[in-house]
């Protein structure tokens, strides 16, 4: 079973409330939870209530091998919760290199 460590949308129309669940990755965005682990509102004022966890479990369930939300995972970054963040590469082209291009002036030169 892979566990994530994702946000459950709460709250009423236009007053988002969220839940820090660790919950198995498979199950859906507001689906069964195995550990709730804080809270995230982001319309309170007060920056230190916006975001309460319990930082010992999240690095207890990153350490097992829990994959974070993008979001997730810049709110405990800023928590100051140190974890690897899993970037994987967007769709699109890849880029052309700068250096490939001023080869290619070069060589029609």
């Amino acid at each position: 079973m892979a566990v994530a460590l994702r946000l459950k949308r709460l709250g009423r129309k236009n007053h988002a409330f969220y839940r820090l669940n660790a919950m198995d990755s498979r199950s859906p965005r507001d689906g069964r939870v195995i550990e709730e682990l804080g809270y995230y509102d982001p319309n309170n004022k007060d920056k230190a209530k916006q975001f309460v966890a319990k930082i010992e479990r999240c690095q207890y369930w990153l350490g097992v091998g829990a994959v974070p939300s993008e979001t997730v995972s810049s709110l405990l970054k800023k928590a100051g919760v140190v974890h690897k963040s899993l970037r994987l590469r967007g769709p699109g082209k890849p880029k052309v290199a700068p250096a490939a291009a001023g080869e290619k002036a070069a060589a029609t030169a």
